[in-house]
């Protein structure tokens, strides 16, 4: 209530001399008294250790809702990758059964050597670093160099 004063009780503290005559000389500069200022100094003390406690809670609280909404965003792209994997192997695939419907078992032998060849050259690709990339597929003439040693 702003007309109660509050309530207080008296405590006895111990400082070195140097401290008190620092504390002394500080309460001179403010126009205050040493109780005044050390009373202060305590209050600001308490309040900034709450203020260290109430951080700790945002920041609790924050990282966990980010990671709520990362979660959920990395169980969507898992999701993707999945789907993307299924239909990279599905075409991989695909492109063997027509190759061999193409050719025949006669060719069987070198298509064998060839699907082994091409995974390598996918395990390659896989193995860039995300800069790299761009590089890689710009290079035409590596490209064609590769395919033609298959």
């Amino acid at each position: 209530m702003p007309g109660k004063e509050k309530r207080t009780q008296k405590r006895s503290v111990t400082f070195s001399v140097d401290t008190l005559e620092q504390l002394d000389k500080l309460a001179i500069r403010k126009r205050t008294t040493t109780a005044e200022l050390v009373r202060g100094f305590v209050e600001k003390g308490l309040s900034v250790d709450g203020y260290k406690e109430d951080i700790d809670l945002i920041a609790t609280v924050v990282r966990q809702e980010v990671k709520g909404q990362l979660d959920t965003q990395i169980d969507r792209l898992a999701k993707m990758l999945m789907k993307t994997g299924k239909i990279s192997a599905g075409l991989y695939y695909l492109v063997l059964k027509l190759l061999l419907r193409q050719f025949g078992a006669t060719k069987s032998q070198s298509l064998k050597e060839l699907a082994t060849e091409t995974r390598k050259m996918g395990v390659k690709y896989m193995q860039l670093r995300d800069y790299q990339i761009n590089d890689y597929l710009e290079d035409d003439d590596m490209i064609f160099s590769e395919i033609d040693k298959l």
